[in-house]
Parts: C-alpha cells; sequence; structure tokens
C-alpha cells in the first residue's frame, strides 16, 4: 500500500496526489506535523512516500513517479489483452 506522509498545507504534496490521481493510483494521506517526520524519518523532509518497505522523499520523488508511472503503462498494456475461452451458449 502506498502511503503519503504530508503536511496539510504542501504545493509539492498537492502535486504527488495529482500524479496518484491521474496514475488512477490508490494511497492513503497521513497528515504530519514537520516535527513527527523527522523523528519518523529520520531526517527526512515532507512529503514522504512509503510504498510497502521503500521510502522516498526530496529528490527521489519524482525518479519514483516515473517509475510508477511506467508500471502503470505497462500493467495496462497486459489487462487491456485478453481472449475469452469457452462457449456462452450453455450460459
Amino acid at each position: 500500500m502506498i502511503k503519503l506522509y504530508r503536511e496539510e498545507y504542501s504545493p509539492a504534496a498537492d502535486g504527488i496526489e495529482a500524479e496518484f490521481q491521474a496514475l488512477v493510483l490508490g494511497y492513503e494521506r497521513i497528515l504530519l506535523a514537520t516535527e513527527e517526520a523527522q523523528t519518523t524519518f529520520e531526517g527526512r523532509s515532507l512529503p514522504v512516500v512509503m510504498d510497502n518497505e521503500r521510502v522516498v522523499s526530496g529528490d527521489e520523488i519524482a525518479a519514483y513517479l516515473e517509475e510508477m508511472e511506467r508500471f502503470v503503462h505497462d500493467w495496462q498494456l497486459f489487462q487491456n489483452h485478453c481472449c475469452v475461452v469457452g462457449d456462452d451458449e450453455d450460459e
């Protein structure tokens, strides 16, 4: 599960959420104060994205979003190609 740790008012976090929504990704928004984030994420600054064990923040976020965009693209390629096996006459 993707979690976005952010301050309530943050243009950077708003941009990340817009990207998640454009990619139709499910995520959880968690509001934190700056002081909480520094202790929780050992000096990282908000916004912070946690994807299972992976934690990204700062300059790492742009690369992470590009990676997610490629993942969603590839996922959609496989989801759109299907074949139906069986006979609908019995239904």
